[in-house]
């Protein structure tokens, strides 16, 4: 361990794993950015619809990134901390201690949430706008302070690194592609509905399948042309957002890294996620949050899914239920915490300490 590092860090594997984030954050919009372009060539749309797509290409993300701290506020009932609870202190006081290691040129605003889900988020077109939210879940918590200390951490890292953005930017490209491929598939069977004809759907599939039989299953029209166009929606529509998925999940371990960076203490974060997933795993089932929460998984430290339909717990470990959790993982915007910890143990130089 390099003895210029802070106590407990490896400046070597913080290097490493913030090259390795921001590589696959690159990789991922150059991915869906490619993939969308390609799609206006090759489904042979008109230039006034590229024109269309490229507007909103723009207009689109600005609308999202531009009201997304006034949404986000309304919908979480986000308020002030209150100057007479010791809880809301504590946290304005960790956000202060904070602040300067951060580089940021202004500090964000504090909120706090009535939410009782232990969790916290960040949000804000950019760092002027920007503002970190604990729920009171998470204010209620036996967290020490330096467990607090790496969750504040995590959530400046989000503000810092322009998060907010980046992921609403993959979103909308997501969406962007979503539409092309509607506008343009079609194309590939319009001939079986664009007819001379009258009659209903039936009737001319039934005149196209009896006037050239050879084509019925030919790219360009017929029953083969209808099933290719849902295929091929359906897999680029997965895959755009999969790759989203992927982005989400670089920046959430982009702001785990950054957060043991600060604070010097990655174990802290280690213990803090743990005690949070164990709540979540024990709780969620009763309180049934989950379908509030999930609309709003891409903001949160820890997304409330993270344990659902696992095995782990179970101890299986054949090749089905690896194949499972692999698949699973592909939808998640956070990645798995087990793999936050074994990440931060890295960051460590060493194993921390498992709470059971």
């Amino acid at each position: 361990m390099n003895k210029n590092g802070p106590p407990g860090l490896s400046p070597d594997a913080v290097s490493r794993h913030l090259r390795r984030t921001w590589i696959q954050t690159i990789l991922g919009i150059a991915l869906l950015a490619v993939l969308s372009t390609s799609s206006l060539y090759f489904l042979g749309l008109h230039w006034s619809f590229t024109g269309l797509i490229l507007m909103a290409w723009v207009l689109l993300p600005l609308w999202g990134w531009y009201k997304s701290a006034d949404m986000v506020k309304k919908l979480m009932h986000c308020h002030e901390p209150s100057p007479f609870d010791m809880r809301h202190a504590r946290l304005v006081t960790i956000v202060d201690r904070l602040f300067p290691r951060t580089g940021l040129p202004v500090k964000p605003a504090v909120y706090v949430s009535p939410l009782p889900v232990p969790n916290a988020f960040a949000t804000g077109r950019n760092p002027q706008n920007s503002f970190i939210c604990a729920t009171e879940g998470l204010l209620r918590m036996d967290l020490t302070d330096q467990e607090l200390e790496g969750i504040v951490a995590h959530e400046l890292a989000h503000v810092k690194s322009r998060d907010v953005t980046i992921t609403s930017m993959t979103a909308v490209l997501g969406s962007l592609l979503t539409i092309i491929l509607a506008q343009g598939l079609p194309g590939i069977f319009r001939p079986v509905f664009d007819t001379e004809s009258s009659g209903n759907l039936l009737s001319r599939l039934d005149r196209k399948v009896k006037k050239d039989r050879k084509r019925f299953f030919a790219a360009g029209g017929g029953i083969a042309g209808l099933a290719l166009f849902v295929v091929i929606f359906f897999l680029v529509s997965m895959f755009s957002r999969l790759v989203s998925m992927f982005v989400s999940r670089a920046r959430e371990s982009h702001a785990d890294v950054l957060a043991a960076h600060w604070t010097g203490n990655p174990c802290s974060l280690s213990s803090a996620l743990q005690k949070i997933s164990n709540w979540l795993s024990i709780n969620m089932i009763d309180i049934r949050m989950q379908m509030l929460l999930s609309g709003l998984s891409p903001l949160l430290l820890v997304s409330p899914l993270d344990n659902e339909n696992g095995d782990t717990e179970n101890g299986e470990n054949s090749q089905n239920s690896r194949l499972r959790r692999w698949w699973q993982r592909l939808g998640q915007n956070h990645p798995p915490v087990p793999e936050r910890l074994a990440m931060l143990d890295e960051l460590a130089g060493s194993s921390c300490p498992r709470i059971k």
